[in-house]
């Protein structure tokens, strides 16, 4: 294994301050943009491959158009301090948008953020997009394997891939890359549903070295995620339980009476509407909508302290996907729970308000 990449999961990249320091925010500490629902891969552990799932909430798909991400990132300025990341792609695939690149562009020249990043699963990384990314100011993408083989990937993602144009894609953009940090990981085991049975494939360590040997050369940071389960309400997840070690193999605690995501983070769908909270596949909880606010009047609006006056409250069990998401324990750190009491008065909330009728909070789910 050569020595050029680091060795260490993507959210150990840069130092945090604890979150019960610091609530609550002024500012979150970033937004994620879905500039496209669609994905050419339908990964078991997904939701993008739960077809009857995405029907039964009437989800939508499509591409974000380019005024409306220009319009989110406008309203970023309107923060008194500067967005640390703008993330771009999350519930579906950002390099099938056309004009990702200008958007990226559009988000560096106004500065409103100190990195811009986006989540791909490499497909479709070629010579022209890459140097299109490169040229457009991306400083750092996160490239999420599904395989080390064209036959794994028909398995697990139910996609005809080439695996070697893969790595050929991945090998280029780091040829011509600049100031841009390429993060690949690949999870420690794979899973192909079929016909409500799953089959699962370990990664060896022959695959292991293989990984690393291939990779680490025309990286900057690598790793094997752990496979957890993420995606609240799918097929995959209904079969998974939480362990003792999440996604970066950090030692767990089985449930979280609060989800740190709703005090940190806000998520933009590709139609405009707002979760806070990236996971929030089927849209159920949406706390506003760009096309109607500011970025910065949801961020401060009723139906987000409301949300998190209910966590804070121990009522996370009675909110509709937030009470069957995993997502909390496996993928974050931070941990509210011992200090409610510090973060409760950080945020002035009263004993009147956490009597009063919740809007989120539903006493038969």
């Amino acid at each position: 294994m050569t020595e050029n990449a680091i060795v260490r999961p993507r959210i150990y990249s840069r130092e945090k301050k604890p979150l019960e320091e610091i609530v609550p925010l002024k500012t979150p500490f970033s937004v994620h943009i879905d500039v496209s629902s669609l994905c050419n891969f339908r990964c078991s552990f997904c939701f993008q491959a739960d077809t009857a799932g995405m029907k039964a909430v009437g989800l939508g798909r499509g591409f974000m158009p380019v005024a409306m991400f220009k319009k989110i990132v406008d309203d970023l300025v309107e923060f008194n301090q500067v967005i640390k990341k703008i993330k771009i792609g999350n519930h579906g695939e950002p390099t099938l948008h056309p004009n990702l690149p200008e958007m990226v562009a559009y988000a560096r020249e106004k500065n409103v953020a100190e990195i811009i990043e986006i989540f791909t699963n490499g497909s479709k990384l070629e010579p022209k997009l890459n140097q299109a990314l490169v040229d457009a100011g991306l400083q750092r993408i996160n490239i999420s394997l599904e395989g080390l083989s064209s036959e794994r990937y028909l398995a697990v993602a139910g996609a005809k891939v080439e695996f070697d144009k893969i790595i050929e894609g991945v090998r280029h953009l780091h040829s011509v890359k600049k100031q841009l940090i390429i993060y690949t990981k690949i999870l420690d085991e794979s899973h192909a549903l079929k016909d409500n049975s799953k089959e699962t494939f370990k990664l060896s360590e022959t695959e292991r070295k293989y990984f690393y040997d291939t990779f680490t050369s025309i990286s900057d940071e690598i790793y094997i995620e752990k496979v957890v389960p993420q995606w609240a309400e799918t097929q995959y997840e209904k079969q998974n339980t939480v362990g003792d070690t999440g996604m970066y193999d950090q030692k767990i605690k089985k449930y979280k009476e609060i989800c740190p995501f709703t005090f940190m983070y806000l998520h933009f769908n590709c139609d405009g509407t707002v979760s806070p909270c990236t996971l929030d596949w089927a849209r159920k909880v949406v706390i506003g909508n760009v096309l109607d606010n500011s970025v910065k009047e949801i961020w401060d609006g009723h139906l987000l302290r409301q949300l998190q006056t209910a966590q804070l409250n121990g009522e996370r069990n009675k909110i509709d996907f937030c009470n069957s998401c995993s997502a909390p324990m496996v993928c974050v750190n931070e941990d509210l729970d011992p200090h409610v009491d510090k973060v409760l008065a950080a945020m002035k909330v009263t004993s009147e308000e956490l009597a009063e009728p919740n809007v989120w909070t539903k006493d038969s789910i």
